[in-house]
């Protein structure tokens, strides 16, 4: 693309920098609901979200004018198409947001899909999807704010023509987007050499999530200004500002954000974890916490292990909370294993669809391409029942892939020719239960990819402890010291062993509180004593009648 720098007015981009820092009060104003756009975008964004259309509608919920208009309507014909057909739509937006493809042949694949859903779902009040450069521009300015500006035709041209640029390309062409951000380039490389300009940057977008603290942002306010900027350079008194028919929208936007600040406030507040509200939560010793959380470090793959019912997979969710102090569930990625689970679910496989059979990217393939666009950030992988599904079958040549030593080198995928590596920044949570009879042992070559972190009951716990005691019963007090008699007994029964203890998340239900009454507490120990542990007792010594009736005595004693 013949783009040449140096034909450009460097003194006429510098001043209409000038004029926009004096009047860059004035101008955030106007703009500041282009940052609470990306906000709710990227605060909503989910590519494996179960119900893929009310995912997309509450991430452009914001979107206000930057997708519609008089007379265009992206927002409301992509919404249409994910309605009508929301698979194909997340598949665009996959292949749109995968940044190892050239950014051509990802426009025009999104056109494409684009064409083909007119086609299929249109009736005669649609002749167009609307889905062309500016549309897909704003998509890729959602999603990698740091990256790309908006392009708008006009926007581009007005702007052009005042730093005396006039190679404009073809209208439509991926050449003209080209032009259009190389020139975006430019103007960044400028603000990048103006320190008041970085430090206002810096300190209107810090705290957002913006890889280049909002300087991208700063060079689309400068843009869009000047391209609606009406001077001869020789004197700034003579520049005027054409008027934004869009003005009062902009204001009230920015009256409703301003409106809503504090409630922003409050909720940015209750997403904060940390490791005390881990420790609060989870139950185990401080230094089993340090331990664990270097663990994942050093190994990036870990399973939790123990029996059934001492909280794993709560666990493991608080401790990537603990670890990304937050509740970033953006970051989180839960699946469940089972004999069935495939390579083609995990990765990627070609599955039935309308028009024969199609390649699909799987759950972790796509948050490994999550994650890559994110490399400052950490992503956690969990995985629930890891050893009930076929693990070499699952993972494929991704076996070594997620070693630790591996992270970041390529190999080529089974299916679609491509070459892919999982990041850095992923970490993989394992949960297993030891008593699990009859499902094979976890793979040996998997195996040592993965550290194992035994966890146990917590009923030695001080501060669970206290937590039992808060409820003033001295039957569940009772209860929990003949469970730690009953546990010591399983641990040393031969046919057993300590992965078949009691666990401790009996205790904890949506069904008692501390404001429960005495009554109410016992209510409930009578059903877990009745329908939950004799049971699993039952099944534990099924061929030892005089163990299992001792212990169906000593439970039942404790409620009558």
């Amino acid at each position: 693309m013949d783009f040449n720098i140096n034909k450009l007015d460097i003194d006429k981009l510098r001043n209409i920098i000038s004029y926009y820092k004096k009047n860059v009060k004035n101008i955030s104003l106007d703009e500041i609901y282009k940052i609470e756009t990306i906000k709710t975008f990227q605060q909503n964004w989910d590519i494996n979200a179960k119900d893929f259309y009310e995912m997309i509608s509450n991430s452009f919920s914001k979107s206000k004018n930057l997708l519609a208009s008089r007379n265009y309507f992206p927002k409301n014909m992509i919404l249409y198409f994910a309605q009508k057909d929301p698979e194909m739509v997340r598949d665009m937006f996959v292949n749109l947001f995968n940044e190892t493809i050239s950014l051509s042949r990802r426009i025009d694949s999104f056109r494409d899909s684009s064409d083909m859903l007119l086609k299929q779902y249109g009736n005669e009040n649609m002749s167009n999807h609307y889905q062309y450069l500016n549309a897909i521009s704003t998509y890729l300015f959602f999603r990698f704010p740091e990256k790309y500006c908006i392009y708008k035709e006009g926007k581009f041209k007005a702007f052009a023509s005042k730093i005396g640029y006039d190679n404009i390309p073809k209208r439509g062409s991926f050449e003209i987007l080209e032009a259009y951000y190389n020139m975006c380039d430019w103007v960044l490389e400028v603000v990048k050499s103006d320190e008041e300009l970085v430090q206002r940057a810096f300190s209107r977008f810090n705290g957002l999530n913006f890889g280049d603290n909002g300087l991208h942002l700063i060079v689309e306010e400068i843009i869009y200004i000047g391209s609606r900027l009406n001077f001869d350079f020789e004197s700034e008194e003579e520049i005027k500002y054409i008027d934004d028919p869009n003005l009062d929208l902009i204001k009230e936007n920015y009256r409703e954000y301003e409106k809503n600040q504090e409630k922003d406030v409050i909720k940015e507040c209750d997403k904060i974890y940390t490791k005390q509200d881990f420790l609060d939560e989870v139950y185990i010793t401080e230094k089993d916490y340090n331990f664990l959380v270097r663990l994942l470090d050093r190994k990036k793959n870990i399973i939790l292990t123990g029996a059934p019912g001492i909280g794993k997979t709560f666990l493991s969710k608080r401790l990537a909370y603990s670890i990304l102090e937050q509740k970033a569930d953006d970051k989180i990625e839960f699946v469940q294993f089972h004999q069935n689970y495939s390579y083609e679910d995990f990765i990627m496989g070609y599955k039935p669809s309308k028009e024969g059979f199609a390649l699909k990217y799987g759950v972790f393939y796509n948050f490994c391409k999550k994650a890559e666009q994110n490399p400052n950030d950490k992503y956690f992988f969990i995985i629930d029942e890891i050893n009930r599904g076929n693990l070499s079958k699952i993972f494929g040549e991704l076996m070594m892939l997620i070693e630790n030593n591996y992270r970041a080198q390529t190999i080529k995928l089974a299916y679609g020719d491509e070459k892919f590596s999982v990041p850095k920044n992923i970490y993989i949570i394992g949960i297993m239960n030891t008593a699990d009879r009859g499902i094979a042992m976890i793979d040996y070559a998997l195996r040592r990819r993965f550290s194992f972190f035994d966890l146990k009951p917590a009923f030695e716990n001080e501060r669970f402890m206290d937590y039992i005691k808060s409820f003033k019963s001295e039957r569940i007090i009772n209860l929990v010291e003949k469970i730690k008699i009953l546990n010591k007994e399983i641990k040393e029964d031969f046919s057993l062993g300590e992965g078949f203890c009691i666990g401790h998340s009996y205790f904890f239900s949506d069904e008692i509180s501390k404001e429960c009454s005495l009554d109410e507490i016992d209510m409930y120990i009578e059903e877990v004593i009745e329908f939950d542990i004799i049971p699993l007792l039952k099944e534990y010594w099924f061929d030892d009648y005089d163990k299992l009736e001792k212990w169906e005595k000593i439970l039942r004693d404790i409620v009558n």
